[in-house]
């Protein structure tokens, strides 16, 4: 493309749209790295395990409770039953020697059995306030963790909410860049943007190098484009414009 028909506003205004382009390409990069911050990302994991940890705990300590309220109702049922036989045995309603020799060997049996429901009663309770600090333990640390989550997740959200606001401010100066571009060369200059990697023109530098790939241009390539001609550089097949830094200086 080697139209030398484009006015001078014409072309400085196809840099400005590169600027601008690039500048929201910085802002949209920065906003993908913000929704993938590690540390937010850190944290989301820390939360996780500690939340996983603190119902790990709570379901210890249901369990334990259980088997102390079993063994209490074990406890309870043969204490019950014990006494039941000792009535009969002491009360006069049994008058069979092998009847009573029976029951009093039942009862024997059944006070092991007690002893162990009481021993196994114990050391759950004993198990159960333990569980208790532990879950207490692994609630505060629940807790910590998701505060600093929501901390990370504020911030982050603030972050990303100020560089929506760049987008949204920078998208209208775009517009407005892009209507004072001629129509053929906008055209051009988003085909070759969208195939290089967003940049679509480059300015030809003082030391006549395209201002995209920064490979040298020939010289008489150099010359059309310094004269105001629209020319695509032979490196980087990029439009190519000169530089009105050069005037202001």
């Amino acid at each position: 493309m080697n139209d030398p028909g484009f006015q001078r506003s014409e072309l400085h205004s196809l840099l400005e749209l590169q600027r601008l382009d690039s500048e929201i390409a910085r802002v949209r990069q920065a906003i993908d790295r913000t929704i993938k911050d590690p540390d937010v990302e850190a944290r989301r994991e820390q939360a996780l395990q500690a939340t996983q940890a603190a119902v790990a705990a709570k379901e210890r300590l249901a369990k334990i409770n259980h088997t102390v309220t079993w063994e209490e109702k074990e406890s309870d049922s043969t204490r019950a039953e014990i006494n039941g036989i000792e009535r009969k045995m002491y009360g006069g309603l049994v008058s069979s020697s092998k009847e009573l020799d029976q029951m009093g060997k039942r009862v024997e049996q059944l006070r092991v059995e007690l002893g162990l429901h009481e021993e196994a009663g114990i050391a759950a309770i004993v198990e159960a306030e333990e569980a208790t600090l532990h879950l207490d333990q692994a609630v505060k640390a629940q807790d910590t963790a998701l505060d600093r989550l929501d901390d990370a997740e504020t911030k982050q959200n603030a972050a990303g909410a100020a560089f929506e606001a760049e987008v949204r401010a920078l998208e209208p100066q775009r517009a407005a860049r892009a209507a004072q571009v001629p129509g053929a060369a906008r055209s051009r200059y988003e085909r070759v943007r969208a195939s290089c990697g967003g940049v679509g023109v480059g300015a030809l530098g003082r030391d006549g190098r395209c201002g995209a790939c920064l490979v040298g241009v020939p010289v008489l390539l150099a010359e059309k484009v310094r004269a105001g001609r629209l020319e695509v550089c032979d490196s980087c097949g990029r439009l190519l414009v000169r530089s009105f830094e050069e005037e202001r200086q």
